[in-house]
C-alpha cells in the first residue's frame, strides 16, 4: 500500500515537475521574444537619435548661414549708409559754396 501511494504521489510530483518544465520552457520563449524586441527598439531609438542629432546639425549649419548672410548684408548696408552720409556732406558743402 505504501508503495502504491508513494508511486501515486511520484506521478503527481512527475507531472508537476513536467507542468513546471513547460512553464519554464513558455518563460524562456517569452523572453527571448521580449529580449530580441528590446534589441529591435533599441536600434530604431539608435536611428532616431542620429537622425534627430542629424536634424539639428543640419538647422545649426542654416542658422550659421543665414546669420553670416545677415552680417554680410548689415556691412553692406552699413557701408552703403556711410557712402550716402559722406555724399550727403559733399553735397551740403557744395550747396553752402
Amino acid at each position: 500500500r505504501k508503495l502504491e501511494t508513494t508511486s501515486a504521489q511520484n506521478i503527481e510530483f512527475l507531472q508537476v515537475i513536467a507542468k513546471r518544465e513547460e512553464s519554464i520552457h513558455q518563460c524562456q520563449l517569452r523572453l527571448e521574444e521580449k529580449t530580441r524586441e528590446c534589441s529591435s527598439l533599441a536600434r530604431q531609438l539608435e536611428m532616431a537619435i542620429e537622425d534627430a542629432k542629424r536634424q539639428v546639425e543640419q538647422t545649426r549649419e542654416r542658422a550659421t548661414s543665414r546669420e553670416r548672410a545677415a552680417q554680410s548684408k548689415l556691412l553692406d548696408l552699413e557701408t552703403q549708409l556711410s557712402r550716402n552720409k559722406t555724399e550727403l556732406n559733399q553735397l551740403r558743402r557744395s550747396k553752402d559754396d
